[in-house]
């Protein structure tokens, strides 16, 4: 086949195209013919208008080459029209992790400069993603994945600012200096988190209750802080933790029961008020209310019994006879 750098309008090009995929056609020029200016088609030694399209085998085919043109075209069109609708919801999720990582850098002590190449400013596709610890889910975009700052000696409150990092699936802050307390509405905002390594610092307050919200939580460390309170009941129905420690806190009160995961003795070292499986059993209810209401009626009743003793001993010596 020949064809000529001829075209005159749009549909002649599809014409030329549609000729180029025939190979049953023994040629085809889209060039002009006799001197005319439109393109001519060759076929089986004969030569036809490209805008004349009543020969049957062409028109069929013609027909079914345009429909198929079409289709494409709109479905170019609605993939366009779908992408041109996400773009600013993109768009701004790509920004809310860089004010999650902004914040963070800004909420948190870095002595040891290992936050020292997260450098704002740029907004290049990718850039944060070469920051240290940082982690994305593609080279290419500005989405954390994780963020993993173990032992870089960060001190400071935990940083509420990452819950704005909403697609990242782990955050790794063990062996730092966080004080404070956990802030409730921070792993609300977090339902995609899979690991929460939080050990090894120096937390206070209640374990959030809000903690087991988080669907896809695999591995929740929060061993090594001063936690106090009781243990959140719903941890133990989460369907997906395998792996999980409050060892060395404050914590009080029965053990939830776990259905699943590597839960052992381990888990729960070093909290002395804590009882039930795996330790020891949590005393009888009943029994402890009645120590608990001996121990109130004999420090009531002590001064009492005192004071009664007293006034019986003084009695006693003043019966006695005197000695002339």
């Amino acid at each position: 086949m020949v064809v000529h750098a001829y075209h005159n309008n749009i549909i002649q090009d599809f014409v030329c195209v549609y000729l180029r995929s025939m190979t049953q056609y023994v040629g085809s020029d889209c060039g002009m013919a006799d001197g005319k200016e439109e393109p001519t088609i060759m076929f089986e030694d004969k030569t036809y208008s490209a805008q004349d399209l009543h020969h049957p085998q062409i028109a069929e085919n013609w027909r079914g080459y345009m429909m198929m043109v079409a289709k494409q075209v709109c479905t170019i069109f609605i993939r366009s029209c779908i992408w041109l609708l996400l773009l600013p919801i993109l768009t701004r999720a790509m920004e809310s992790d860089i004010t999650c990582l902004r914040s963070l850098k800004s909420q948190l002590k870095d002595p040891h400069a290992y936050l020292s190449n997260w450098i704002f400013g740029n907004y290049s596709d990718g850039y944060i993603c070469s920051f240290f610890g940082v982690y994305c889910w593609r080279s290419n975009h500005n989405k954390v994945l994780s963020i993993n700052l173990g032992g870089s000696g960060l001190e400071g409150e935990f940083p509420s600012g990452v819950k704005l990092c909403s697609f990242m699936e782990s955050l790794n802050l063990t062996g730092n200096n966080l004080t404070g307390t956990l802030p409730s509405d921070t792993f609300s905002s977090l339902p995609y988190l899979v690991t929460l390594d939080l050990s090894n610092n120096n937390l206070a307050g209640e374990i959030p209750a809000n903690l087991p919200n988080m669907s896809y939580l695999n591995t929740l460390l929060l061993d090594h802080n001063r936690f106090t309170g009781s243990i959140p009941s719903e941890l133990a129905s989460s369907p997906r933790l395998l792996q999980f420690s409050v060892a060395h806190n404050d914590l009080k009160g029965p053990i939830p029961e776990f259905t699943a995961g590597n839960i052992s003795l381990s888990s729960f070292d070093d909290n002395p008020d804590l009882c039930g499986f795996p330790l020891d059993p949590c005393p009888d209810s009943f029994y402890s209310m009645a120590i608990i209401a001996a121990n109130i009626a004999a420090a009531a009743f002590f001064p009492i019994g005192a004071c009664y003793g007293w006034l019986y001993d003084s009695r006693k010596q003043n019966q006695r006879p005197r000695r002339r």
